[in-house]
C-alpha cells in the first residue's frame, strides 16, 4: 500500500510538472507573438525586449511578493512546539579559539533562547577538549540547558551534524554555525512557523554585524557581505510567498523536523553526496542546498520567518586576510550555484512541479546572471534600435533603470547605516567584478574544497584511545583531551537534577492542560454560551409579554368606545337629530318658495302701472314715479 502510494504520488507530480512546462512554453509564445508586434521585425528591439524581460520581470515580481509577505503568528493559546521541551541546537564547529569572544557569544545567544540541549560536535581530540573546558562558564550559568559535546575524527560538517543526530530526543532541532548571534526570542519566533504540520523547515532573517573602529579597506568588505546576505533575504522572503520556495534554507541558522534527520535516505545522500552524474564527490559544502532539496523531494513545505524577532546576526568579511577570506567565500557560494541549481533542474526536477515561478526566478535566470555581459549588452541592443533612433532619451531611462534595480535588494541596509553610502560606487563595482567570480566558478565547478577555511590545518592525530561515542560534559572523566578538567562546584550536580525534575513537571503539567484543562474548558464556554442564549430568550419573551399587555388594553378602550356608540344609536339620538334637520329643511324651503312668490306678484303690479301712466299728465308722471320708488323701497 505504501509503495503504491508513493507511486500515485510521483505520477501526480509528473502531471504537474508536465502542466507548468506547457504554461512556461505558452507563455513564452505569448510574449515572443507580443514582442515581434512591438519591435515592428526589428531584431534588435525585439531582442532587447527579450533581454529586458527576462532579467527584470522576476524583480518587479519579486518586489510586490516582497511587501505581500505575511510572517508565520504565534498560536495565543498554548503553542504546540516551546524551546525548553521542543528543541535540540546542533553546532558543528572546527574553530581553532573556543575561548574567542564570537564563540562565547554564539553559545550564549543560544542558551539564553533555553532549547532542551545543545550538542556541539568538533573534530579531533584537541579540539573536543578545548571546547569541552570552555564551555564550563556558559554550561554553569545556565544551569537549565544540557550541554552535550562531541568529536567526530574529521574536520566535515556533514559528518558532525550526521554524528549529532543520536544525540537528539525532540521533535525539532536548530542547526547553527559557531558565529551566529540569536535575539532572545529567536527560538519562540521559529517554533511558530512549525504550527503548520506540513511545514518541514523553516529559515529565518539573516543579517550581517556591522564592526565599527575598523578602516575604509574594513569597511568596504563588511558592507559587501552585508549586502549579499541583504539580497539573499529579499529574495527568499519573495519567492517564498509566491510559491513556496526559495533557493536554500541557510546552513548558518536553520529548525528543521527532526524525523527528517532521521530517515535512512537522508543520512546516505546527506554524508555521501555526488554530482555531476556521480563522477565527482564526495562533497563537503552545499549541505544546506542538500538539506533544501532534500525537504522538497519529499514533499515538506518550506517556511521564512521574516520578522525582527526571527532575525539573527553573524559576521562576514571581517576575517583577516579581509579581501582572500570574502572572495574565497564568494568562490564556493558560486560553485554553490552551479552544483545545486543544475541538480534541481536536471537530477532531481521536484522543483518544476512545485515551484514553477522559482525554476524562472531562481535556478534558470541564476545561471544566466551576468551583470557585466547582460547590462552592457542591453544597451548596445538598444542603441542599434530604432526606437533608440526616434527616442534619443531612452538611453538615459534604461541607465538610470539600471541603477534603480541595483539598490532596491539592498535599499534596507544603506538605510540602516547611511554612513556606507560612500561605499555605494564599489558595491556597483564588486557586482560586475563578481562575474568574473561567477565564470570561474563555473570552469573549476568540481571543486568541492569548503573554500574559506583551512581545514587541512585542523590536525586530527589517529590514535587508538580516540572515540566517538557520545560524551556528556556531566562528567570530567569523559575528557581524554590532555587538559586536565576542574571538578564541578558541588551545586551544579544538584541544579541539574532540579532541572530534570522541573522538566518533568513542566510535561506533567503540560499533560495536564492538554487533558484535563483545555477540555474542561471549553465545555464551560459551551455551557456558558447556553446560558447566555437562554438569557437572551428570557429577555425577547418579557418584552412579548409587554407587548401583548399593550395590545390588550387597547383592544379594551376601543371595545369600550365601540359599545358607548352603539348604545347612543340605540337610545335613538340620532333619530331626533335626523327629525331636526327635516324640519329644518322644511322650514327654508317654506321661506324660500314665499320669496319666490312675493318677487312674481309686485313684478305683475309694476308692469299695470307702467302701462296706465303713459296716459296721464305731467304730475300724474311726476307721482308715479313717486309710487315706483316706494314699491321700490317696499320691496
Amino acid at each position: 500500500m505504501a509503495g503504491s502510494g508513493e507511486s500515485r504520488r510521483r505520477n501526480m507530480m509528473r502531471l504537474r510538472a508536465l502542466f507548468n512546462m506547457g504554461v512556461m512554453a505558452a507563455t513564452v509564445m505569448g510574449l515572443h507573438t507580443l514582442f515581434t508586434r512591438l519591435s515592428g521585425y526589428d531584431s534588435y528591439l525585439y531582442f532587447f525586449l527579450c533581454l529586458f524581460t527576462w532579467r527584470y520581470a522576476r524583480l518587479v515580481i519579486n518586489l510586490v511578493a516582497f511587501w505581500c509577505y505575511a510572517s508565520a503568528r504565534c498560536p495565543r493559546d498554548v503553542p504546540t512546539y516551546v524551546p525548553a521541551r521542543d528543541v535540540t541546537a546542533v553546532m558543528p564547529t572546527v574553530t581553532g579559539n573556543p575561548d574567542g569572544a564570537d564563540f562565547q557569544e554564539c553559545l550564549v545567544s543560544c542558551a539564553q533562547n533555553g532549547p532542551a540541549k545543545i550538542v556541539i560536535v568538533t573534530a579531533g581530540e584537541d579540539l573536543y577538549a578545548k571546547v569541552k573546558a570552555s564551555i564550563r562558564k556558559v554550561e554553569t550559568r545556565f544551569p537549565l540547558v544540557e550541554f552535550v559535546v562531541d568529536r567526530t575524527q574529521v574536520a566535515n560538517k556533514r559528518a558532525q551534524v550526521a554524528h549529532a543526530i543520536p544525540h537528539i530526543d525532540t521533535p525539532i532541532t536548530v542547526l547553527l554555525d559557531d558565529h551566529v548571534f540569536w535575539g532572545p526570542r529567536y527560538l519562540q519566533s521559529v517554533l511558530c512557523g512549525f504550527e503548520d504540520a506540513s511545514v518541514g523547515i523553516v529559515g529565518t532573517n539573516k543579517r550581517v554585524r556591522r564592526i565599527k573602529g575598523v578602516g575604509i579597506w574594513g569597511r568596504i568588505w563588511n558592507m559587501l557581505g552585508a549586502t549579499y546576505l541583504y539580497r539573499h533575504n529579499f529574495e527568499i522572503r519573495a519567492t517564498n510567498t509566491v510559491d513556496g520556495g526559495v533557493f536554500v534554507i541557510s546552513g548558518r541558522t536553520c529548525a528543521i523536523r527532526t524525523e527528517i534527520l532521521r530517515r535512512p535516505e537522508f543520512l546516505r545522500g546527506y554524508t555521501n553526496e555526488r554530482f555531476f552524474f556521480g563522477l565527482f564527490g564526495p562533497l563537503n559544502p552545499d549541505d544546506d542546498n542538500y538539506i533544501t532539496r532534500f525537504v522538497v523531494r519529499h514533499g515538506w513545505k518550506i517556511k521564512i520567518q521574516y520578522c525582527e524577532d526571527a532575525a539573527m546576526e553573524t559576521t562576514i568579511g571581517v576575517e583577516k586576510p579581509l579581501a582572500r577570506k570574502f572572495l574565497s567565500q564568494c568562490r564556493r557560494w558560486a560553485r554553490t550555484t552551479w552544483r545545486s541549481n543544475l541538480c534541481s533542474l536536471v537530477t532531481d526536477r521536484t522543483v518544476w512541479a512545485t515551484q514553477p515561478y522559482c525554476v524562472y526566478a531562481v535556478y534558470l535566470t541564476s545561471l544566466t546572471n551576468f551583470a557585466a555581459v547582460v547590462d552592457p549588452l542591453l544597451i548596445y541592443l538598444l542603441i542599434r534600435s530604432y526606437f533608440y533612433s526616434a527616442h534619443p532619451y531612452a538611453l538615459p531611462g534604461l541607465v538610470t533603470w539600471i541603477l534603480l534595480t541595483k539598490t532596491v535588494r539592498v535599499f534596507d541596509y544603506f538605510r540602516r547605516h547611511p554612513q556606507d553610502i560612500i561605499c555605494f560606487p564599489v558595491y556597483l563595482l564588486f557586482g560586475y567584478f563578481h562575474s568574473l567570480i561567477k565564470l570561474w566558478a563555473l570552469l573549476t565547478f568540481w571543486d568541492c574544497n569548503w573554500s574559506g577555511r583551512r581545514l587541512d590545518k585542523i590536525k586530527i592525530p589517529v590514535s587508538p584511545k580516540t572515540t566517538d561515542e557520545p560524551t556528556s560534559t556531566d562528567t570530567a572523566s569523559d575528557n581524554p583531551g590532555p587538559v586536565v578538567e576542574s571538578d564541578h562546584h558541588p551545586s551544579v550536580s544538584t541544579l541539574r537534577a532540579l532541572r530534570i525534575r522541573v522538566a518533568a513537571l513542566h510535561a506533567q503539567h503540560m499533560t495536564h492542560i492538554e487533558s484535563y484543562q483545555l477540555p474542561l474548558l471549553a465545555a464551560l464556554k459551551q455551557l456558558t454560551e447556553a446560558f447566555e442564549t437562554l438569557h437572551c430568550d428570557q429577555r425577547v419573551v418579557g418584552k412579548h409579554q409587554e407587548d401583548i399587555r399593550s395590545e390588550l388594553q387597547r383592544i379594551v378602550q376601543l371595545s369600550a368606545a365601540a359599545r358607548e356608540a352603539h348604545h347612543q344609536v340605540g337610545s335613538g339620538n340620532v333619530g331626533t337629530t335626523e327629525v331636526e334637520i327635516a324640519k329644518a329643511l322644511e322650514e327654508v324651503q317654506r321661506a324660500v318658495d314665499w320669496i319666490n312668490g312675493r318677487r312674481r306678484s309686485k313684478g305683475k303690479e309694476k308692469k299695470e302701472k307702467v302701462v296706465n301712466g303713459t296716459h296721464s299728465s305731467p304730475d300724474s308722471s311726476s307721482s308715479s314715479s313717486i309710487v315706483r320708488v316706494d314699491e321700490t323701497q317696499e320691496e
